[in-house]
């Protein structure tokens, strides 16, 4: 007897993150090491949730090509990605993404990790538009990179999504909002929703 799927999917945390991860990148294929770093994932539990859900049926494998970083070279290798005929496939999106904790708390609860921040705006998966060039904008008086990319990978293991995000100075993102750059166009022309402001952006904003 097979069991009910849905049975199957919801057996503890660890699987609704890998859930999450892969209904909000649905066209892509990743390797079982990216995936478990990127869940934040030890790799005893990555494997045994997602065996569950390849059982499921909501996930599949699939021969990738990946480049190496150190090298430069192409290989091909094992790799995983959503089952996009997995029959619930579009009533389980719409479930997990509105029980996902994407919201303006959890966003600045993980970047303040990286110290004190100018600015901070939400744009894309935060406000429901999916092909919007930027899902989040923030700047620094310095921008300590490593950190940054910390609170991200923190953010994204939460969200159970890969992020689309840019950081530069705060002085830099003034000076682009003067002179109405592409990438500042993307994100306030469009549904968007500034979290923190301590440099005025949004009192130049009206001025255009």
């Amino acid at each position: 007897m097979v069991a009910d799927p849905l049975t199957i999917l919801f057996g503890s945390q660890a699987r609704v993150k890998l859930l999450r991860f892969f209904l909000f990148n649905p066209s892509k294929e990743f390797t079982f090491d990216d995936i478990s770093r990127r869940a934040k994932l030890v790799r005893r539990t990555a494997r045994t949730e997602m065996n569950s859900l390849e059982r499921a049926g909501v996930i599949k494998k699939k021969q990738i090509i990946i480049t190496e970083e150190e090298t430069g070279k192409k290989r091909k290798a094992q790799g995983y990605g959503l089952n996009k005929n997995f029959p619930e496939l579009q009533a389980l999106q719409t479930f997990l993404f509105e029980t996902a904790p994407i919201n303006g708390k959890t966003v600045m609860k993980h970047l303040r990790k990286a110290g004190v921040l100018d600015f901070v705006a939400v744009a894309g998966i935060f406000v429901r538009e999916f092909d919007q060039r930027l899902d989040l904008l923030l700047t620094m008086k310095k921008i300590p990179n490593n950190k940054i990319e910390t609170a991200i990978r923190s953010l994204e293991a939460e969200l159970g999504v890969e992020l689309r995000y840019s950081t530069m100075t705060s002085e830099d993102l003034l000076y682009r909002v003067g002179m109405y750059d592409k990438l500042t166009r993307d994100v306030f022309d469009y549904p968007h929703q500034i979290l923190c402001d301590r440099i005025g952006v949004a009192d130049e904003l009206p001025r255009r």
